[in-house]
């Protein structure tokens, strides 16, 4: 598709098994750096997922020749705002798809991009769940509406560091007006999971912290158990979207 002058592209998997005129939740998963929509499916596993849950993923690319996610408006780079706004426009128009259960989730530079969608897009979407994502570079979020955010994230990640994800997290659960302490459960010995559960209506706020995580997306390919953890990225993303809509 053309988006912004630029010709742009997306993998869609459509999950085995669909009903023909089912509307489908729609997941875009969006890769890291110098990576590739083709890619992210092969290493997240997130097609797997969808063919035993019912649900559409999407895998769009930056642009070549290195990839990368525009999150922080350089005006010398690709537009991926407007790009992933006409793509998710794109999808409505195309696909039978629920308009009420579009989602984003991405890995490292598509992390960052993911929570950038938040902010700029929150009209379209249900919820956001970055992994492993970069924040610092973030411009001010001005979210026009509640929304549902799950961020997952190793303590030892080298690349994008953890210190910037208390802040983030924070400013979510501030927008969403979340109230009292956080639900606190450890998930694995060295994974814990916080959950702020009384917010805004339809809205909820949850972190999953990877004690001593590298920086990658947890699990991969959601039938392994990967070295560093016992999760799976692609299933605890799902499972957090699987019941929200946007209002």
């Amino acid at each position: 598709m053309l988006s912004s002058g630029l010709r742009r592209s997306a993998l869609v998997h459509v999950p085995a098994g669909a009903k023909t005129g089912a509307r489908l939740p729609v997941v875009i998963a969006l890769h890291g750096a110098g990576r590739s929509g083709e890619l992210m499916e092969r290493d997240s596993g997130l097609s797997a997922v969808a063919d035993r849950s019912g649900f559409m993923v999407v895998y769009p690319s930056a642009v070549a020749p290195h990839p990368f996610w525009n999150y922080f408006n350089d005006p010398d780079r690709p537009k991926d705002e407007q790009f992933l706004a006409d793509l998710i426009r794109h999808i409505q128009t195309t696909r039978c798809v629920d308009k009420a259960r579009f989602y984003v989730t991405g890995v490292s530079n598509g992390g960052g991009m993911a929570a950038r969608i938040g902010c700029v897009l929150s009209k379209r979407i249900a919820a956001i769940a970055p992994v492993a994502g970069g924040y610092a570079r973030l411009p001010a979020c001005q979210s026009s509406r509640p929304l549902s955010v799950l961020e997952i994230h190793g303590t030892a990640d080298g690349s994008a560091p953890y210190e910037n994800v208390a802040p983030f997290v924070r400013g979510w659960v501030e927008r969403d007006e979340c109230v009292d302490k956080p639900i606190v459960r450890q998930l694995a010995p060295k994974i814990e999971r916080r959950d702020w559960v009384r917010c805004l209506p339809g809205a909820r706020v949850a972190h999953v912290r990877i004690d001593g995580g590298p920086h990658e997306y947890p699990g991969g390919a959601a039938t392994r158990t990967p070295p560093s953890s016992g999760l799976s990225a692609s299933w605890a993303v799902w499972r957090f979207f699987a019941n929200l809509r946007r209002g």
